[in-house]
């Protein structure tokens, strides 16, 4: 897939109830994203279902640990469904071929899993692997070759002291294909500075993914620094993006 600059539908609509879901997912590419991002952890039996929180009481109001049942005990919970959990597997069965996926590793033991179902699907150009757990990220590297789109996540590492350091290091690591970092950088270092931070990057042929981003404003000024934007709203991203 060549890629330019693409908008992913972070969750599908973002946080809430129908977070991860198919409803929300098909909502956000309703809206004219070009792809998603989820996050991925396994069930007791292996299955690796879409699921940002260990637990199900922040989504739905449960102590349901997703790790302690498996797809069959959670779909007799009545939890699996179209507006409920999901299975990666699931995902890339039902979404168009065409659309982007960035699937964030929330447990690397889903990692194995993972690499099994992308290339069940042939899907490698369109999906990008992202993690807090950077070291998880070799593993797909390591399956699918140099070339396999790998983004560390990046957090509390870019609003403060020792940034750009930070990251010249963790790029030297890991020859990422992108980093996947807060956009609250532009706050904590100003626009000026951040752009030229990212550009930097950009110019080593390092993408730049940027989350979660719903302010038109900002995107306005940072978009040709951007190479994926993450963004709750794809609604008003895609009208933003189709006005300008």
């Amino acid at each position: 897939m060549e890629v330019n600059m693409l908008v992913l539908a972070h969750r599908g609509m973002g946080k809430g109830r129908y977070e991860n879901t198919l409803k929300s997912f098909k909502e956000g590419l309703g809206h004219g994203a070009h792809g998603i991002e989820t996050d991925v952890r396994l069930t007791r039996d292996g299955a690796v279902i879409l699921c940002h929180d260990a637990t199900l009481k922040r989504t739905m109001g449960l102590e349901t640990v997703v790790a302690e049942q498996t797809l069959g005990e959670l779909d007799s919970m009545g939890l699996v469904g179209e507006d409920g959990l999901t299975t990666l597997e699931e995902l890339y069965r039902t979404l168009p071929d065409d659309k982007y996926f960035d699937v964030e590793i929330k447990a690397p033991e889903a990692v194995p899993g993972v690499i099994d179902i992308v290339r069940k699907f042939d899907a490698l150009d369109r999906t990008m692997f992202s993690s807090f757990h950077h070291e998880c990220l070799g593993a797909f590297r390591k399956a699918f070759g140099d070339k396999t789109m790998i983004a560390p996540i990046i957090d509390r590492e870019v609003l403060k002291e020792g940034a750009e350091e930070f990251l010249d290091e963790t790029v030297k690591r890991y020859r990422p294909f992108a980093l996947n970092l807060n956009k609250e950088l532009f706050n904590y270092m100003g626009l000026e500075n951040g752009r030229k931070m990212l550009d930097k990057f950009r110019a080593q042929g390092v993408r730049i993914s940027l989350w979660t981003l719903n302010d038109p404003e900002l995107f306005s000024q940072v978009r040709d620094v951007c190479d994926y934007l993450i963004t709750d709203r794809s609604d008003i991203m895609m009208q933003f993006c189709r006005n300008h």
